[in-house]
């Protein structure tokens, strides 16, 4: 499966214009410095309105103006940004990440472009590009000026169709408008198994300038690409004391529910316990201890909620907005902390379900029945809600 992502910045200035060229052109040392060894520095699928240059997006711009006949909002951004990225692997399929003949790099280049008009209006786009001198690949560089009637006349607004995206998408920001259009226009014309990336309100991701969003995905590709090493082979050659394998086996346990989560995350069901609840039924008609069935009914689900617990990634921290980042000495990939922070709110609400059911069992009258919601861990519920979100 494939992912796309949207990251978007407001062009406020000229000298920003100029500064976008210059790097575009290989001139400043940022694009200088994430030329790859052997490649040819400024290699690139390019255009722009400009007429001697496809990268002079200040001499570009201009020319958008006079073809529009546009004006500009005092104090208002002059255009926007817009880097389109889908999964490298996607392009990879077809050639090579960096050939400029490969045609998923072709179709990504003016698919990228005909997305952006498709909200922004016929025209709007006066510069893209898709580089191939680095390391990276398969992001499209988009320079974006709508132009919307105001009062009888032309002016650049980047405000409007992001607003009128947001309508047309039913999504709660702008940004969120972005990553759903753009997913679903890759879908439909690029290849239907290129999927929305992760939402913003889950990742906590702050918004990164183009560089450094350039490094960070060479550093994610890099990660990616670098050959696994056998588990088997790691832990015959490691030296492990009785503690080491103790953790050991609480981590596999850990990993062998995301992997499960991972296969098919709304199918997933808690790991049983002792008793199931077809026999948890039966044995309340001679077991007195009404926790001792609660116990062996949800202990499955409640060595989940604490083993994780104990590796930093209790329920408490998960509803902080960076709680995810507790578990990330013993799972780097945010992937996997998401995943296992799902597992963990599944399990937590099982356990309330668990003690409900068990206690209702006993409880003749209806309307005396407990609620899950008011049992512990009660904050699951609600992070049940958001992993689905």
């Amino acid at each position: 499966m494939f992912k796309s992502a949207i990251r978007i910045n407001k062009i406020k200035t000229v000298a920003q214009l100029r500064g976008l060229s210059l790097h575009a052109e290989r001139h400043d040392e940022i694009g200088q410095a994430r030329v790859r060894e052997g490649a040819v520095a400024g290699e690139a699928l390019a255009w722009s309105k400009a007429e001697n240059s496809d990268r002079d997006y200040l001499a570009a711009f201009k020319a958008h103006k006079a073809e529009l006949r546009a004006g500009e909002r005092k104090n208002a951004p002059l255009a926007m940004q817009a880097l389109c990225v889908v999964s490298p692997e996607w392009v990879q399929q077809a050639g090579d990440l960096h050939d400029r003949a490969n045609p998923r790099n072709a179709a990504l280049f003016e698919q990228a472009k005909a997305w952006a008009e498709s909200w922004a209006g016929k025209g709007a786009v006066f510069g893209v590009r898709l580089d191939l001198d680095e390391k990276g690949g398969a992001v499209v560089d988009l320079m974006i000026a709508p132009v919307r009637d105001s009062r009888g006349k032309p002016i650049i607004s980047t405000q409007k169709p992001l607003n009128e995206l947001k309508a047309a998408t039913g999504e709660r920001n702008e940004y969120a408008a972005l990553q759903t259009s753009w997913a679903e226009w890759c879908q439909e014309h690029l290849d239907h198994s290129i999927t929305r990336g992760l939402r913003r309100d889950l990742t906590a991701r702050e918004h990164l300038s183009p560089e450094t969003y350039g490094a960070v995905l060479d550093k994610a590709r890099e990660a990616v690409q670098r050959p696994s090493e056998s588990v088997l082979g790691a832990l015959q050659a490691a030296d492990l004391s009785w503690n080491d394998t103790d953790r050991l086996r609480d981590y596999l346990l850990l990993r062998g529910e995301i992997s499960r989560h991972k296969e098919d995350p709304h199918a997933y069901e808690p790991p049983p316990g002792s008793l199931s609840r077809d026999a948890v039924e039966e044995a309340r008609l001679f077991e007195p201890n009404t926790w001792k069935l609660i116990s062996a009914l949800r202990q499955g689900a409640e060595q989940i909620v604490e083993t994780a617990f104990s590796f930093g990634m209790g329920l408490d921290k998960l509803r902080r907005p960076d709680g995810h980042e507790a578990g990330r000495k013993w799972f780097p990939s945010l992937i996997d902390r998401l995943h296992l922070g799902a597992v963990i709110a599944k399990c937590g609400v099982f356990c309330a379900q668990a003690e409900a059911l068990v206690k209702n069992l006993r409880i003749e009258d209806p309307a005396q029945h407990l609620k899950p919601e008011r049992l512990w861990p009660e904050e699951s519920f609600e992070l049940v809600e958001r992993y689905n979100r």
